[in-house]
């Protein structure tokens, strides 16, 4: 059975909800990192020596290492601060929302009321997903996008004898505070975290009540965009059957152009967790389970 006129707009909600989520945590995130960083940054160019010209001159002083690495410290800590923290909180918040979303949708279109099975298998697999974020957020990836860049950029201010104008500008280019936000590698390294998480927590929910409740189909909905996967532009707006998932991932998987953006995983594992991995990475589709 198709989606039901109360349960599109259900599910309309439900993905309004989840970019919203994700929008709120990059900007909040991105922001309050960047602001916090550059406090950080202001207090260790006054510690550099300079030139009678204004350009930075430490060859004969190692001090600049010592304070190099309290830097690198300091950015560190920065992720474990409560302003940094506040918004993570907040994002989590939203995965109460995504669930009742979730259970109305399912009591609409499929009549379900009874969600025990659903909570008690769901539990761990929500805080694993959580676990995951904290990880990156604060002590995975953003390292590398945010932690290391700016390092080097210092590093080279130093070796090369670069002026502080010159270093904050080449600063910026990291940062990005007043240009192209979207291009802007740590505030897309996390949004790419904060969409794959909660969208991949709605997928569980929806691969959970399939297996629990017996549903063998999904309705496949979502965004789509200009650089829409081929999974993805293939199967928007259809019925899949579980029945016949392993065929169709068979085909897609088994092909390096089909298979753009998705897990490379097993066929069999794609089939198992459909619902948690949609399109891939990234995906803005849910497939929401029908009888």
């Amino acid at each position: 059975m198709p989606l039901s006129s109360r349960s599109k707009t259900i599910a309309d909600e439900l993905l309004k909800a989840l970019d919203t989520s994700v929008d709120n945590l990059t900007d909040t995130q991105f922001k309050q990192l960047i602001s916090m960083s550059e406090k950080v940054l202001a207090t260790y160019y006054d510690t550099l020596q300079r030139d009678k010209d204004g350009n930075i001159t430490e060859a004969e002083n190692t001090d600049w290492v010592k304070g190099l690495l309290e830097v690198e410290q300091k950015l560190l800590k920065l992720l474990t601060t409560a302003n940094y923290n506040k918004g993570i909180t907040e994002y989590f918040s939203d995965f109460d929302t995504i669930l009742q979303l979730n259970k109305e949708l399912q009591t609409t279109q499929n009549g379900i009321v009874d969600y025990n099975k659903l909570e008690k298998a769901l539990n761990p697999k929500q805080t694993f997903i959580k676990d995951k974020v904290l990880f990156e957020l604060k002590q995975g990836g953003i390292k590398k996008v945010f932690v290391e860049p700016t390092k080097q950029v210092l590093l080279n201010a130093i070796s090369l004898g670069w002026s502080i104008e010159e270093t904050r500008k080449e600063m910026d280019r990291i940062y990005t505070p007043n240009g192209e936000l979207e291009r802007n590698a740590i505030r897309s390294y996390m949004q790419q975290i904060a969409r794959d998480a909660i969208y991949s927590y709605n997928g569980t929910i929806n691969g959970t009540i399939a297996q629990e409740y017996g549903l063998e189909k999904y309705s496949y909905i979502g965004g789509t965009v200009s650089d829409t996967r081929p999974f993805c532009q293939k199967y928007h707006g259809t019925i899949i059957a579980k029945k016949d998932l392993n065929e169709i991932l068979t085909v897609y998987l088994g092909s390096p152009t089909l298979s753009q953006g998705m897990y490379k995983v097993p066929v069999s594992d794609y089939e198992a967790n459909f619902a948690a991995y949609r399109g891939g990475w990234n995906c803005r589709h849910i497939a929401i389970p029908l009888r």
